[in-house]
């Protein structure tokens, strides 16, 4: 069996997240603490839409997660004074709306890279794969199924007081599905 694209899912994520720090966390400039170590508890909303096929109109999609992530600098070899690379768990339940309503929900496990701008304005990539499943019937998957999902994503990130900062990011996610066909399967929008 191969793991071929079944759909892009395109989302724009905008959710303004405030953020609590593990309270021994170190912030970008700090590099003390080294190897694995919890620095970061987010707890984040917004909002998204996909194209499929099987409907005339893009889904609209309402996204709750809780990110978890781990500094992982010192086992990069990254300094930390002007960057961070965090190790990120973050469990989801992404309510749809139209046209029959249901659910995508799973755990992604993935990289998030932050990198300082300017003062309290830093800007970040992140890339994760998610085993999730969706409750919807679509063209592109068939039946509601456990699935696989891609995603990367940019944005900035404001620190609003020492353990506080919002954010605001774009991503583009990947539906992979494993089933036997003879050539890959790619859906264009």
């Amino acid at each position: 069996m191969k793991c071929l694209i079944k759909v892009t899912l395109f989302s724009f994520l905008a959710s303004f997240v405030l953020t609590t720090k593990y309270a021994n966390a170190s912030s970008l400039g700090e590099v003390n603490k080294t190897g694995l170590y919890l620095n970061e508890i987010n707890v984040g909303s917004g909002y998204a839409w996909w194209s499929l096929k099987s409907y005339p109109n893009n889904l609209a999609v309402y996204p709750a997660f809780l990110r978890i992530g781990f500094n992982i600098n010192s086992l990069a070899c990254i300094d930390g004074s002007r960057s961070q690379l965090q190790l990120e768990l973050e469990p989801f339940i992404n309510s749809i709306a139209d046209p029959n309503g249901g659910v995508e929900t799973g755990v992604c496990v993935g990289l998030r890279y932050l990198h300082k701008l300017y003062g309290p304005l830093d800007s970040f990539t992140e890339a994760s794969v998610a085993p999730m499943f969706l409750s919807i019937k679509t063209a592109e998957q068939g039946n509601a199924a456990f699935n696989f999902l891609d995603q990367l994503g940019v944005g900035l990130q404001y620190k609003v007081a020492s353990r506080t900062a919002i954010f605001a990011g774009y991503s583009q996610s990947c539906l992979f599905r494993q089933y036997r066909t003879p050539f890959p399967v790619n859906f264009e929008h």
